[in-house]
């Protein structure tokens, strides 16, 4: 009986035994179910969360990607604008190019005929230089020589610059009995023109005085003027040539030592020492020119100068007070022209004329002469 109450009780023990391990089973799979099911939890939401990181990191992207893309589509408008204008560009300049070449062609046409004028004009301008440089050397015949000049008067000098190769100015001496007639003449224009009128009006004195012998001052400008006026049809009319000459003119009586002038526009300047203080008369000229003329017509005026020895006298043309130059490029005037002539009247002759030369050259500067120039000095 105790055997078999131990065999129960054993068999009991291990029933209630196996139903403890199967409830720890239970609680240890339920565990298990447990953790497991929470890790997958945590793993669902981690994924989740992921999820909607990747999402919101997606939708960023695809936002930007979009900006990009309209940035890129417009940055392409833009370009295919650019490159529609450029297009449209080469096309303007290929047909510019066209042009341009047309008109380089027509250039090089239009210079081979320029070079084949050129070459005409430079012949033509050879064959117009011959011609007045072989006219100087008629003129230069015209003009008395200097040696001539000196052996009628000791004591002077003659500046004589054209502006071109031949001149407008000139200076004219005769000697006749015991008279030397003296000359500075300004012919209307330089050059060719002016050129012309000069060998006609040395033509003309030297038919006056020489041959017909006329020596009064005055009445050698009357007959030149009338000379002039026939020569060159002048009555007076506004349509008439209106050349002529400016002179001024000087008669020395050898024998009384006096001195005749008469000017036509240009004066004669003497310079006496008086009490060891140089003074400078200006004869003024008559306001009327050898030639055209539309006011009434007067004799010349003479006026009669007795000499002293050491007088200096000066005639001459306007191109010398009128040269330009200076710092301000103006005039070189009459007073200045005067005021030099007061400072070197003592010196020499000769060196009064390099003195006059240099302060023209120095006046000058770079500038260009202007008109042709003439002065002559003469100590009694």
């Amino acid at each position: 009986v105790q055997k078999m109450a131990d065999l129960r009780t054993e068999y009991e023990v291990g029933r209630i035994q196996a139903v403890v391990d199967e409830l720890e089973r239970e609680t240890l799979i339920r565990s298990i179910t447990i953790i497991g099911l929470g890790i997958i939890l945590i793993l669902a939401i981690w994924l989740v969360a992921l999820y909607y990181t990747n999402m919101k990191r997606s939708r960023k992207l695809t936002r930007a990607l979009e900006e990009r893309r309209v940035l890129l589509v417009k940055q392409s408008a833009e370009l295919q604008e650019k490159n529609d204008k450029i297009l449209a560009a080469n096309e303007e300049l290929t047909v510019l190019n066209e042009a341009i070449s047309k008109q380089n062609a027509h250039i090089l046409e239009a210079n081979e005929e320029l070079t084949v004028l050129n070459e005409a004009i430079s012949k033509q301008k050879n064959e117009i230089l011959d011609s007045i440089t072989y006219a100087k050397k008629i003129q230069a015949a015209m003009l008395p020589p200097e040696q001539y000049f000196h052996e009628i008067l000791n004591d002077a000098f003659i500046l004589f610059k054209p502006r071109d190769i031949v001149s407008g100015d000139f200076f004219w001496i005769k000697h006749v009995k015991q008279y030397v007639i003296l000359a500075a003449a300004d012919c209307t224009g330089h050059g060719v023109p002016g050129a012309f009128m000069s060998m006609l009006g040395m033509s003309y004195l030297n038919e006056i005085v020489h041959r017909r012998e006329v020596t009064q001052a005055n009445q050698v400008l009357n007959e030149l003027r009338r000379q002039i006026r026939n020569s060159l049809r002048q009555h007076g009319e506004a349509e008439e040539s209106k050349d002529g000459i400016d002179m001024a003119l000087c008669v020395i009586d050898e024998k009384n030592k006096t001195l005749q002038y008469s000017g036509a526009n240009n004066p004669m300047y003497l310079i006496r020492d008086k009490n060891g203080t140089p003074e400078l008369t200006e004869f003024k000229a008559d306001k009327m020119p050898l030639g055209y003329y539309q006011g009434t017509f007067k004799t010349f005026t003479n006026k009669d100068i007795q000499l002293e020895y050491g007088d200096v006298f000066y005639l001459f043309s306007d191109g010398f007070v009128d040269q330009k130059g200076g710092k301000d490029n103006k005039k070189f005037m009459s007073r200045k022209f005067k005021n030099l002539l007061l400072r070197i009247h003592q010196e020499p002759m000769r060196d009064q004329k390099s003195i006059l030369e240099k302060t023209l050259n120095d006046w000058m500067g770079e500038n260009s002469q202007i008109d042709d120039i003439l002065v002559i000095g003469v100590r009694v």
